[in-house]
């Protein structure tokens, strides 16, 4: 830009002659300086700190820069672009803390609440659906599965006790006579260990008699014999017995004479076999029972800790007001900027004081955000869900393990777990972006 001030020249007829002397304000006055002076010596406070004391230089040169700025309306519209897209950003900001902060109605906090508050009412119905399922199971095993599996299980458990005392009778028969109640007690295990192998040869068959009974037709029928190595066991313990029987015919005569006979090491060894299969076939059989048991009280666990409805957050009222009065004074010195109210000089000592306070308290704005709201968020997703996935995963186990109990064609309990919702659900992704704030610089 450039200017023309005229200086006045008085005249002997008291008259004044307006003659131009200078094109600039600055070389009105003028200072030299050496050529070899630094560039560093040529800025202005620099040079006004060399200019005489003389306040309308320095006030001209600040109103030639003001007036510079103002016609050249590509310096002007680079000043009102900044303060505009500041003004916006911190809008922007505002908009999204308030939609996604404070309305109640569009907030992470009515959000969450209701997400919370869908899958709590999710689970419950899982929960019922599946305690419906377990009464059916347990119904069912009730009446036609459990009098048969305890009667067999306590019988096992007779002949275990039965043939450890024997053990013991068999050693005192090597050095001794048996009494007579010692003796009675060998045949009472023979008849136990017989009494025990016609339970087992009627075992499946009335099991099978009972499942087409059953007034569901064969389905939730659990046999205890279909899962794991029970049948082998089953078949283990017939072997055995059998043995045993064999050997307490014989041995029995022998001990009632005044000879006594020694025994094998191998009958020890084949009575210590049989008893393990005995306890092993006994847990094998109440192994469902013990299923549906722990399924009914993990069930009842769950169901009394079920998510929770509400997620409860109060926004952060001393730095969120600061940020709105910080939005407000930004929107106010941009507009009188832009009507001329304010000068540039003006404009720049104002940004420069406040600021950095304005970028400040957004920073304290979000902190405080993503460590109140954010983090405890984030922490009681990642809380929740572990414990959707556990809760699953626990049901998932449990209605196979039972599975693995029923007649092969029966796919029932299959057929329930596919009908449950939570493998239709669509992935909920609650990440959110980041909020940021513009920087913006105004030269002076």
């Amino acid at each position: 830009m450039s200017c023309t001030v005229c200086c006045k020249v008085a005249k002997g007829d008291n008259t004044t002659e307006l003659k131009p002397r200078c094109e600039c304000v600055n070389e009105c006055k003028m200072i030299s300086f050496s050529p070899t002076i630094s560039s560093g010596k040529l800025s202005p406070d620099i040079i006004f700190d060399n200019i005489p004391d003389s306040s309308d230089i320095s006030e001209g040169f600040v109103a030639a820069t003001e007036t510079r700025h103002r016609v050249e309306v590509s310096l002007m519209m680079k000043t009102v672009k900044l303060l505009s897209d500041a003004v916006e950003a911190h809008r922007k900001m505002r908009y999204q803390i308030n939609t996604d902060i404070v309305d109640a109605g569009t907030s992470w906090t009515s959000a969450l609440s209701k997400l919370f508050t869908n899958l709590g009412e999710m689970i419950r119905g899982h929960i019922a659906d599946s305690i419906s399922l377990l009464s059916i199971l347990s119904d069912v095993y009730t009446k036609h599965v459990n009098y048969l599996v305890t009667g067999l299980s306590t019988q096992l458990q007779d002949c275990d006790s039965l043939t450890a005392e024997v053990h013991a009778i068999t050693i005192r028969a090597q050095s001794t006579t048996l009494s007579s109640t010692e003796v009675g007690r060998l045949q009472l295990l023979r008849n136990s260990l017989e009494y025990l192998q016609v339970t087992l040869d009627h075992f499946e068959p009335m099991l099978n008699a009972e499942a087409r009974k059953s007034s569901l037709q064969l389905h939730y029928f659990p046999n205890p014999l279909h899962v794991d190595l029970c049948m082998a066991l089953f078949q283990s313990v017939d072997k055995a017995l059998k043995l045993h029987i064999q050997w307490l015919y014989s041995f029995i005569p022998t001990v009632s004479g005044a000879n006594v006979s020694r025994v094998d090491d191998i009958v020890f060894t084949n009575m210590t076999i049989m008893r393990s299969l005995m306890e092993e076939l006994s847990e094998c059989l109440m192994s469902c029972e013990k299923e549906l048991h722990n399924f009914e009280d993990e069930l009842s666990s769950v169901q009394a800790s079920t998510l929770e409805a509400a997620f409860k957050y109060e926004p952060p009222t001393t730095s969120l007001r600061r940020f709105i009065m910080d939005g407000s004074w930004l929107e106010s010195i941009t507009i009188q900027y832009i009507a001329n109210e304010i000068s540039k000089l003006e404009l720049a000592t104002a940004l420069s004081t406040n600021g950095s306070e304005v970028l400040t308290s957004s920073d304290r704005l979000y902190s405080d955000l993503e460590l109140s709201l954010f983090t405890k968020a984030s922490n009681l997703i990642d809380q929740q869900e572990t414990d959707i996935v556990s809760f699953y995963k626990e049901l998932l186990q449990r209605v196979t393990a039972l599975q693995s109990y029923m007649f092969a064609n029966d796919t029932e309990l299959e057929q329930f777990m596919r009908r449950i919702s939570i493998w239709r659900m669509p992935i909920v992704n609650f990440q959110k972006s980041q909020v940021s704030v513009m920087l913006v610089s105004v030269d002076s």
